[in-house]
């Protein structure tokens, strides 16, 4: 049910480009990688052999075809997806929508982990749900807090069903939940009745190879699981999967029906094709090294630029797209508009937070910078952040 219910449901600026901007914002894949003189092949054998089927319209479920390679990238962090329960989005975005529309109901409140993707939280507020922080430690969700939070919650006469988390590379901290912290987030998710939404773009970008559990395959009972070829093939496919819990694949494949009639049968072919010709190690390994030499330029042109023990803090991340920045005088990020005139862009921190927080914070993106501009887009940052910094928290707004 569609309602204009609670906050404006918004989205920053990300994808701007042209002139001399050197853009931190939006979390684009470097696609220099993708190979694509051997994929226009696959594509026009693809329409030359098979268009009157890929280009017409299909049902919504994930096709045949494209199901080994949907399981080869969830099994990497130990997914164990069922192929009658995979539901088929346009990316992981969609996916958040019909979650929302398909099992909230407008004015229920959904636990965040929080700083929040805010295409998430847009997506719950535009179906009427109210986004509430989840309890946190330095450790990440705290799970015993978790347990007391709902108890409270629904002590208060709120609706509380369900916990949503980015737990691998989280958008915008880069941080992980440890293999530790998931079994207990999982174990109080369960006693707390909290089915968790597990959103996963990044967990197979992890700059050394290796992964972490995904909470889907620690628990498929009650873990639903957002999936999306965006972030480790290309994002203009738009097309992803809701690994969902049997009981609720029916409900969720009907509203993305409703959402749009049809899944990208041509996209879900042309991605099967291409996992069946060469599988997906070879352009992951290299979107891994990609990123990591990126954010370690990234990192250490900050390092440079704004030393490691000023007011502005950070920490260099295991893998994903981000590094979070926060100004411990509390600096407003919000209201660095001479970044655009050094510039340089990012996502101001007030983006990530659910009512106001996080405004001393910034997210920066390395993934699509090209290698040599990524010292000078982190010397025109810092000029704005000094400046920042000298003003003080007196420029925070209310």
């Amino acid at each position: 049910m569609w309602t204009d219910a609670g906050a404006p449901a918004g989205m920053p600026s990300l994808f701007e480009r042209g002139g001399d901007l050197i853009s931190f914002a939006g979390g684009l894949p470097d696609l220099d990688l993708l190979p694509l003189e051997e994929l226009s092949g696959q594509l026009a054998r693809l329409t030359r052999l098979g268009g009157r089927i890929a280009l017409q319209y299909s049902t919504p479920h994930v096709a045949r075809a494209l199901v080994p390679a949907i399981t080869d990238l969830m099994a990497r962090e130990g997914g164990r997806p069922v192929a009658e329960d995979l539901v088929p989005t346009a990316g992981s975005q969609m996916g958040l929508l019909a979650v929302a529309l398909g099992l909230g109901t407008p004015g229920e409140t959904v636990l965040c982990q929080t700083p929040a993707y805010p295409g998430a939280t847009a997506a719950f507020r535009t179906a009427g749900l109210l986004p509430y922080a989840a309890p946190e430690d330095p450790e990440g969700i705290d799970p015993v807090a978790l347990r007391a939070t709902a108890a409270r919650l629904r002590a208060e006469g709120r609706r509380v069903r369900m916990l949503y988390c980015n737990p691998t590379f989280q958008n915008p901290t880069g941080a992980t939940l440890s293999t530790e912290r998931r079994h207990h987030l999982l174990d109080a998710a369960r006693e707390a009745e909290l089915l968790v939404v597990e959103d996963d773009p990044y967990g197979l970008l992890g700059f050394d190879g290796r992964t972490t559990p995904a909470l889907q395959g620690l628990d498929p009972e009650n873990v639903l699981h957002l999936g999306t070829f965006s972030k480790v093939f290309a994002p203009g496919l738009r097309c992803g999967w809701i690994a969902a819990p049997a009981p609720l694949a029916g409900a969720l494949r009907r509203t993305t029906e409703v959402m749009a009639l049809s899944p990208s049968a041509f996209a879900q072919a042309a991605l099967a094709a291409f996992h069946a010709r060469g599988g997906w190690d070879t352009l992951i390994d290299a979107y891994r090294e990609r990123y990591r030499e990126r954010c370690g330029l990234m990192a250490d042109a900050l390092d440079a630029e704004l030393g490691t023990d000023g007011p502005w803090r950070w920490r260099r991340p295991d893998g994903g797209f981000y590094l979070w920045l926060r100004h411990t005088g509390g600096a407003d990020t919000a209201g660095l508009a001479p970044a655009a005139e050094q510039g340089v862009s990012f996502v101001p921190g007030a983006h990530f937070g659910l009512d106001g927080e996080c405004g001393d914070a910034l997210r920066l993106c390395f993934s699509h910078v090209p290698r040599g501009r990524i010292a000078e887009g982190v010397a025109r940052l810092a000029r704005v952040l000094r400046g920042a910094s000298a003003a003080g928290p007196e420029r925070r707004v209310a």
